[in-house]
């Protein structure tokens, strides 16, 4: 009796062991999920239509797009994450295809040149503030003092009032 019930023991132990087995070794896509619209629109806002431009693939109604969709559905299936999708479909179709360009080679320049930029901007502008705020050295005197030229002008506008007078 006793032997007979330490050989289902065992038998029941060995199929266990290859219940688990089994399980750990389909895990990833038994336990996977089919992921919501949100979770592949999240991920779609992010790479940019092929065939439009200026739209990211969660707004663009062309086939393309309702493909790729899918296919970010299938990859988050897979457990991938966000930054992992993004370099399946960058290593696929170029870098162009993200909607934010990545911080290396050309695109490094993307993002420094505007910061240069707006830094000669700045401090062209300061210069220039500080130019026109400054006050003007001595400026020269004409060659006929003003008394003179207030003198003459009197001097007219006395005879223009006597000539009114008379």
């Amino acid at each position: 009796m006793f032997g007979v019930l330490r050989v289902a023991l065992r038998c029941l132990a060995f199929s266990s062991l290859w219940v688990v087995l089994a399980l750990a070794w389909d895990a990833p896509g038994m336990f996977a999920q089919t992921p919501s619209p949100d979770e592949i629109n999240r991920v779609a806002k992010m790479l940019s239509c092929p065939t439009c431009a200026g739209i990211n693939v969660a707004d663009c109604p062309t086939e393309t797009c309702a493909q790729w969709r899918a296919k970010i559905g299938e990859l988050l299936a897979e457990g991938k994450t966000d930054q992992e999708i993004l370099e399946y479909f960058a290593a696929r179709y170029g870098d162009h295809v993200l909607q934010v360009p990545p911080t290396r080679g050309f695109f490094l320049g993307v993002w420094i040149v505007p910061i240069i930029a707006i830094l000669a901007g700045l401090g062209t502008f300061g210069y220039l503030a500080h130019r026109w705020t400054k006050r003007p050295t001595a400026i020269e005197s004409p060659a006929v003092p003003s008394d003179a030229v207030e003198d003459e002008y009197v001097k007219r506008v006395e005879q223009e009032l006597q000539s009114w007078q008379k």
